[in-house]
């Protein structure tokens, strides 16, 4: 398709590091591509350098967290099911309720933060542990 090459938008400006994050949609020579997922290195190179990928700045993501807290306790408190268990889809379920705006990149990094397993199933209240702690990184990077 392609030999490996820097490309450009529509608009004439060359394709950035920042253009490149799970859920965007990159134009290239009239092609459309969705950008589906990452590998775990790819994930891990973002998140450790938020300027040049801000939707996997934790820091950031934490502070709308913590701003949010009584709210997502709330939404948890008056959605309660019984299971207690949160999986992705309810994450970004439980912040399109609460108007907390976000892409997909930036739910896939606080979803990195609570489920470190890689169960794709975690208990609500860690959300709510993550929302509540002063520290973005729970004392560790």
């Amino acid at each position: 398709f392609l030999r490996r090459q820097t490309m450009k938008h529509e608009n004439g400006s060359y394709y950035a590091a920042s253009d490149l994050y799970v859920g965007n949609i990159v134009d290239i020579v009239g092609h459309h591509f969705l950008l589906l997922n990452a590998d775990e290195y790819t994930y891990r190179l973002m998140e450790c350098d938020e300027r040049s990928f801000p939707f996997s700045n934790f820091p950031r993501l934490h502070a709308i967290l913590t701003s949010k807290h009584n709210e997502i306790k709330t939404y948890f408190i008056s959605n309660y099911e019984g299971t207690g268990i949160l999986d992705q889809e309810g994450l970004a379920s439980c912040f399109e309720a609460l108007g907390i705006k976000m892409n997909t990149q930036e739910l896939l990094t606080i979803w990195r933060k609570i489920d470190k397993k890689g169960k794709g199933k975690v208990a609500f209240t860690k959300l709510l542990k993550l929302a509540a702690s002063e520290d973005a990184f729970g004392g560790q990077r």
